[in-house]
């Protein structure tokens, strides 16, 4: 199951290239800020092996699977389940 961030976030990147804010090769390629990151982590001591976080895709290019409609099922009470009050 996908969270609800997730999807939130790829609706909001779909309808911004709908739009025309950005196009989906614009989100190919990581921000400034991604590709700092991880040239920062290369050869620094405190991250000996480098960047070993997340890796970047285009969150656009994501296919959003519709959920599953839940069955909503109702429990009948029997009388005889009731109480008695005499």
């Amino acid at each position: 199951m996908e969270k609800l961030f997730d999807v939130s976030v790829i609706k909001t990147l779909k309808e911004g290239i709908k739009k025309g804010r950005w196009t989906l090769k614009d989100l190919d390629t990581p921000p400034p800020g991604w590709v700092e990151c991880i040239s920062n982590c290369k050869g620094n001591p405190a991250f000996p092996q480098g960047y070993q976080g997340v890796e970047y895709k285009n969150l656009a290019r994501l296919k959003i699977k519709k959920p599953k409609p839940i069955e909503e099922k109702v429990e009948l009470t029997d009388p005889k389940d009731l109480p008695t009050y005499f």
